[in-house]
């Protein structure tokens, strides 16, 4: 994906989505200190109160191959309000898993849903064959989400639970 894509959603709003990039950097890290500690604590599976630099070396470490991560952002405010990324995993072939973090402000519209689909687009076009997310036991909007797109859970479950979609 190198050019922009426009979402609506079921209320009518619109967000624009393109290739997250290094220059988001500050942005990014803005965006993640403005959610609340639930969101941070949810998304990073424990407390997070912000970024350190190799989380955000890591986050905009991007080949837009192996490591992609598509930016949602509100064309009102020209602010970034949802992120979906996925990272291939090493040694497990045409496997990568998958993260996706919105704004509170935006959670519940189906943001998180739509980015996810466009997600699993760019996943099929560089060849990825399953995709992973982990989530905790207690993110039930999460697990709503990617069951909406077609995941299903793998394993026992518990404090961690494990979703997989196969892109055939």
């Amino acid at each position: 994906m190198t050019h922009r894509t426009r979402l609506t959603l079921a209320d009518g709003a619109a967000v624009a989505v393109r290739p997250l990039e290094a220059a988001d950097r500050a942005g990014l890290e803005t965006a993640v200190a403005r959610l609340s500690p639930t969101t941070r604590y949810l998304r990073f599976a424990g407390p997070k109160p912000r970024l350190t630099k190799p989380d955000l070396d890591r986050l905009v470490d991007l080949d837009h191959h192996d490591r992609e991560a598509l930016l949602a952002i509100d064309p009102v405010t020209g602010e970034g309000v949802a992120v979906a990324r996925y990272v291939r995993l090493p040694g497990e072939g045409d496997v990568a898993e998958i993260a996706i973090t919105v704004v509170d402000a935006w959670q519940g519209r189906g943001l998180g849903t739509a980015l996810t689909r466009v997600l699993i687009e760019r996943a099929r076009e560089e060849g990825l064959r399953r995709l992973r997310a982990v989530t905790l036991g207690e993110n039930r909007r999460s697990q709503n989400m990617l069951r909406r797109d077609g995941f299903t859970a793998v394993g026992p479950g518990g404090l961690l639970v494990e979703y997989e979609l196969e892109l055939t």
